[in-house]
């Protein structure tokens, strides 16, 4: 199968290309590197099964001509404060993007179209009650409330009806917080467990803003890849629009998430500094991500397989790795 990949250079979106080829599929990747870093697709280069990529912008990029079977669309603007701060840059790549990615779809003779959509939308649930919250319970008139997850909320609801209109099968994921090797740490607030075991093994204090309480429902790259390869297996011939929740079932409070990074930084690093410093908290962030994965499980088989602390390992291993090389390489 061709499969066209968008942001491809980005942290999920590699994984993704990488596993499809694995798989034996073709992939066209596109990305304009305003997020994206080329080394998460150096080794693609070349790949037997066939990998192009081509520099280009989701807003305005034609394609080749070429067709596909499948159109994965991850490009995004996706840091809640750089939407908030920017927010008509946020509805053009986000909403326009995606529109332009919908048209391609159906120029390319596509039969499906998967949507990386967020758990964001659930911003505005406050009350435990809600948690943990299924695909159904939104959008509605309270949430989502965050810029980024309006634009993605918005963008969502354009798939579901060029889909419908078109007669393209649309999967949408929410993912909730996706955590593992060679995510970005380049943002402005990098994801917090990249972040906390990067300023550890720098012996710089680690950032929580807010007291801590805030709770995070994590998954591991590999097993969201692994979702996305169960979509493509029980989702491709399929030409209605399918939610589903892209999380762990369960969360952790930041506090509990600095104790399992540090305690996985000092295997490597003894002499790591346990401060924190504490800010403020982020503007319209939600308290709570929890997300029910009975759908997914139910629907397309799958579950996760790696536990937090596992997880958690994984990555600062490679963190470890990844700072090891650099003191060599400025050495």
């Amino acid at each position: 199968m061709k499969h066209l990949v968008t942001g491809v250079c980005g942290f999920v979106a590699s994984n993704l290309a990488r596993k499809l080829l694995e798989a034996g599929h073709h992939v066209t990747g596109i990305d304009n590197m305003s997020c994206g870093y080329f080394s998460n697709i150096a080794d693609l280069i070349g790949h037997k099964s066939g990998f192009h990529f081509e520099e280009a912008d989701v807003r305005d990029w034609k394609g080749t001509g070429e067709s596909y079977d499948a159109v994965w669309h991850l490009a995004a603007r996706g840091e809640l404060y750089y939407c908030r701060d920017h927010i008509d840059e946020a509805i053009d790549v986000n909403i326009k993007g995606t529109l332009n990615m919908l048209k391609l779809a159906k120029e390319s003779l596509a039969s499906h179209f998967y949507f990386a959509d967020t758990s964001a939308e659930y911003d505005s649930f406050e009350d435990e009650q809600y948690y943990p919250v299924a695909e159904w319970m939104a959008p509605n008139t309270i949430t989502p409330m965050g810029y980024y997850a309006i634009t993605k909320m918005a963008a969502s609801q354009f798939v579901r009806s060029f889909g419908k209109t078109n007669d393209i099968g649309t999967t949408l994921f929410r993912y909730t917080n996706i955590y593992g090797p060679e995510m970005n740490l380049s943002r402005d607030i990098p994801p917090v467990i990249g972040s906390f075991a990067n300023k550890l093994f720098n012996g710089v204090a680690c950032v929580i803003y807010g007291d801590g309480s805030k709770r995070r429902d994590f998954l591991h790259i590999d097993d969201l890849s692994d979702l996305h390869l169960a979509a493509l297996e029980h989702r491709q011939d399929k030409k209605d629009s399918q939610t589903f929740n892209g999380g762990s079932g369960e969360n952790h409070s930041i506090h509990e998430v600095w104790e399992v990074v540090y305690n996985s930084c000092i295997e490597y690093y003894p002499n790591a500094s346990g401060n924190v410093i504490y800010q403020p908290d982020q503007p319209n962030e939600a308290q709570i991500t929890l997300v029910n994965i009975d759908k997914a499980k139910e629907h397309l088989g799958w579950e996760p397989k790696i536990s937090f602390s596992e997880g958690v390992g994984k990555t600062v291993t490679n963190l470890w790795e990844r700072f090891c090389n650099d003191r060599k390489s400025n050495a």
